[in-house]
């Protein structure tokens, strides 16, 4: 049995509530480590982008699950839903610390932002969407919306990977490598799912 058929084997029986629980420690975690101040000299700013980064990876591996099958025959399909539940969960305490904690709750400093700041309206943008999908990421939305118009729907996770990787690129006002390879990864993402649906 090669690596990838163990691995599969493996990974099959892990149960799906476990991958919730495993992805459910950082965030609290890091929230814990916020409220006792063990995140440095600065350490709403480093929750608040520790919280985005990890969120933001688990976006790439969700847009990464249907290429890993159909290239290297590894199967994660089983955690999609997990993937993507927990990545709306950091996604969620992400803006909620930047709304509460960067803001005040101050609703027209957070209008000002999305209109004047790129990376912020951007992250709005995947924000809200990603809103979409985690409402409806259930059987009873599949069978309500249909399975056609469910899955066109869930296209969505492509767009949000944009608007989340320039959210993360346009950050900072001098470009960093990092969020620069994660870009290109995203990109090369949406052109696999390019050229499988033409072809």
């Amino acid at each position: 049995m090669n690596a990838t058929k163990i691995f599969n084997s493996l990974s099959q029986k892990i149960p799906v509530w476990a991958v919730y629980f495993m992805l459910a420690l950082p965030p609290f975690y890091l929230t814990y480590a916020l409220f006792t101040n063990q995140l440095g000299p600065d350490p709403i700013r480093t929750y608040e982008r520790s919280i985005g980064e990890q969120g933001f990876k688990l976006l790439i591996i969700i847009l990464a699950i249907t290429p890993l099958r159909d290239l290297a025959n590894i199967n994660l399909v089983k955690f999609r839903r997990a993937f993507g539940v927990m990545a709306f969960f950091y996604i969620c305490l992400h803006f909620l610390s930047y709304l509460i904690l960067d803001l005040g709750l101050n609703m027209t400093e957070l209008w000002k932002d999305i209109v004047k700041r790129p990376y912020i309206t951007f992250g709005m943008v995947s924000a809200v969407m990603m809103l979409f999908l985690a409402v409806t990421s259930n059987n009873l939305s599949i069978r309500k919306l249909g399975l056609r118009k469910w899955k066109y729907l869930h296209k969505l996770i492509y767009i949000i990977g944009i608007c989340a990787a320039l959210h993360y690129l346009l950050l900072t006002k001098i470009w960093q490598i990092e969020p620069i390879i994660y870009f290109a990864i995203v990109i090369i993402l949406l052109f696999y799912r390019i050229i499988k649906f033409r072809s």
